[in-house]
């Protein structure tokens, strides 16, 4: 890099317990390495990745213990990360640990049985395959990546310690539980066994998640590391705000394409309180405006189907309505959009079928994933402010959840308005406001002796 070049940022810059001196040793490897401009930008994307998730997690990102970067790799394979890019993962963190001078975490067994490429081979598998190929058509996908994922890395974890997976014995089982629960919460540890127990009923096996012993680990560990789960930090209309205003146009210097989708992504997942899922699936045949004789409609305001939900497993479908600012941002995407070759002369004039699609060089309008509408989500907020952690794929449906709740929308309205079957979800995500509007904030606010004494005790 030139010398004259503006000091590199770092993200492992931002860890408190680093030294300026660790920083500048970082900063000095980065910048003397000659490289490809793309892997530059793979380091520093993997970093950036990998603070965040550390910072989420209360885990240490420099230097990061070996366990750390196998709980990183397992939950970036349970997200349907692909098996080059969790290599790729894998050796970025092996460099900047070795251009700060420490240890390699990745070169362990534990991290190497996080990687999903691990063979797995029993005498079960026939079953288990059959059961994988029929439960394609009543078992939703993320359901099927989880079970998958899952397989991975407890398959690996015996393969490790010379143990058989399946049938796995309730110790096996057991010993997993206790070397998990070191790094993961309940609610992963909840769905190892759902996953494992699937596995075995699937292959014909007896069940080791039924055994006592294992149902007290995982009891144990649920009261020793607490029930509660992580929420992704609300995307409300306050945080949103500034993150539009720098994806809108100004001067004479027009939006970039990618601008425009993420722009039109992040309106459209506020006003449908959509899930990442819902969001990629989405198809421009859908899109209506709205009938212009509807009294209570506004001109430019449109509406746009759900044809399947995590709770509608049978496609019912809902219609959503967008607000004229969505439309508007749909259609600036949609007149730059890639197009889809036409399957009779294959020149690329036939617009897209789904609504959101990636702008690969190589692979223009291909299917996002939900893993990238969280990454959509995490680029954006963290350029308002480099310190945001804890945003991802539902903090749109969080946030869009507790401005509905401010302005007065009861728990039967959000219910209906983010398609959800129970008021379990929904009231986990507004607890803390309606604690504030809560029937004892309401009473004791009402009392004459609830305002604040301001007068001079001594008076």
């Amino acid at each position: 890099m030139p010398a004259d070049s503006p000091p590199v940022a770092i993200p492992f810059a931002l860890l408190p317990h680093l030294s300026a001196t660790d920083v500048a040793r970082l900063r000095a490897a980065f910048a003397a390495r000659a490289m490809a401009s793309a892997t530059r930008r793979a380091l520093l994307g993997d970093a950036r990745l990998f603070v965040r998730w550390c910072a989420q997690a209360g885990h240490r990102a420099l230097p990061a213990s070996p366990a750390t970067v196998a709980a990183f790799l397992a939950d970036a394979t349970a997200a349907g990360r692909a098996p080059e890019t969790l290599r790729r993962y894998r050796s970025s963190l092996a460099w900047w640990h070795a251009a700060g001078g420490y240890a390699n975490p990745c070169a362990t067994t534990t991290v190497r049985a996080a990687l999903p490429d691990t063979a797995l081979t029993d005498a079960g598998l026939t079953a288990l395959r059959h059961f994988l190929d029929v439960a394609q058509r009543g078992l939703a996908p993320a359901t099927l990546r989880a079970v998958r994922a899952d397989a991975r890395i407890f398959a690996a974890w015996c393969g490790a310690r010379g143990l058989a997976w399946l049938p796995a014995a309730p110790e096996t089982v057991r010993a997993f539980l206790q070397d998990a629960g070191a790094t993961r919460k309940p609610a992963t540890i909840a769905r190892y066994l759902a996953s494992i127990a699937l596995l075995h009923r699937a292959a014909e096996h007896r069940n080791p998640c039924d055994h006592w012993s294992v149902a007290l680990e995982r009891r144990g560990h649920a009261r020793e590391h607490g029930s509660a789960r992580r929420q992704a930090t609300a995307l409300t209309d306050a945080v949103l705000g500034p993150v539009l205003e720098r994806l809108t146009p100004a001067g004479e210097r027009p939006l970039r394409p990618i601008d425009r989708r993420d722009r039109a992504l992040l309106l459209v997942g506020r006003d449908t309180l959509a899930r990442a899922d819902e969001l990629v699936a989405l198809r421009w045949a859908d899109l209506r405006p709205v009938d212009p004789d509807d009294p209570a409609a506004r001109p430019g305001e449109g509406t746009i189907r759900i044809r399947r939900s995590k709770t509608d497993s049978e496609g019912e479908g809902a219609e959503v309505w967008l607000s004229a600012e969505a439309m508007a941002a749909l259609a600036a995407w949609r007149a730059v959009a890639p197009r889809w070759p036409d399957p009779v002369t294959g020149a690329p004039t036939r617009e897209g079928l789904l609504v959101f699609g990636h702008l690969r060089r190589g692979a223009p309008g291909e299917r996002m994933s939900p893993a990238a509408v969280r990454r959509v989500v995490v680029r954006r907020t963290g350029a308002v402010d480099p310190l945001a952690i804890g945003f991802g794929g539902h903090s749109l449906r969080v946030g869009a959840a507790q401005d509905l709740l401010a302005a007065g929308v009861d728990l039967a309205g959000l219910m209906q308005a983010g398609r959800w079957a129970s008021p379990q979800m929904p009231a986990r995500y507004t607890e803390r406001l309606r604690a504030v509007r809560g029937a004892v904030a309401r009473v004791r606010r009402s009392r004459p002796d609830a305002a604040p004494d301001t007068q001079d005790s001594d008076e």
